[in-house]
């Protein structure tokens, strides 16, 4: 790439042209419009989502953790991103559902877009924060490590998302009832001893928040997560 196209694209002050949103304490780059943006300016721009040798859009390591890979074409340098598919926690998976890998993707168009340039800056300090480094640890200290908005009822600026096994989502303030009521409504979607376990898996950070602020809450919760599990056993 010439040093003139990375210079018009880093240009481009994504913050004033509004395409960085704000998640979770995250800044991300809408996908959308930085790529409307990129092909505005260089029209013979493309792209590629590459795919495992079954056909489909993410890959697995040695490991079982998954990942998406895209590469955008500006001019004649291309440059392929690669990324963790992650959960609604930022937590990297080894199952991932159709709407996860599909996220995963545009996040990923969108940071290869920044590596020729448009927005590359908001990936920078501590926006890098979005792909998580912890693989390895258990869930316990990510749960802790995830729950930095939670600081008070009253100060609540993102909405609690709980994942069902269905994978509907409802959201709510970390209001302690509230969170038990979601998920005694999504229980009895559960439909094997595997999707219990799954489902309590996939939300553990909601329930450690549970546990540390209401214990007779969190044993009642348990306590059901326990009796929707014997119906299979």
């Amino acid at each position: 790439m010439s040093e003139t196209t990375w210079s018009k694209l880093k240009a481009i002050d994504v913050y004033e042209e509004k395409m960085v949103e704000k998640k979770n304490n995250l800044s991300y780059i809408s996908w959308a419009m930085a790529w409307s943006r990129l092909c505005d300016a260089y029209p013979d721009t493309t792209m590629e989502k590459h795919c495992n040798d079954q056909g489909f859009p993410y890959f697995k390591d040695e490991n079982g953790w998954c990942f998406t890979k895209v590469t955008v074409t500006v001019g004649n340098k291309s440059i392929t991103e690669m990324l963790p598919v992650l959960n609604y926690a930022n937590k990297p998976l080894q199952n991932p559902n159709s709407f996860e890998v599909n996220t995963s993707l545009q996040r990923c168009l969108a940071k290869a877009i920044a590596l020729h340039g448009m927005g590359v800056q908001v990936y920078s300090g501590e926006d890098l924060a979005d792909i998580p480094t912890n693989l390895g640890t258990d869930d316990k200290k990510s749960s802790i490590e995830q729950k930095t908005v939670f600081k008070s009822p009253d100060d609540i600026k993102h909405p609690f998302v709980i994942k069902s096994p269905t994978g509907e989502v409802k959201s709510g303030n970390d209001h302690v009832q509230i969170l038990v009521n979601v998920f005694e409504e999504f229980l009895p979607q559960c439909s094997s001893k595997e999707s219990v376990l799954n489902f309590w898996k996939e939300n553990k950070v909601a329930i450690s928040l549970i546990e540390e602020k209401d214990e007779k809450l969190f044993k009642h919760l348990k306590d059901n997560f326990s009796k929707q599990k014997s119906k299979y056993t």
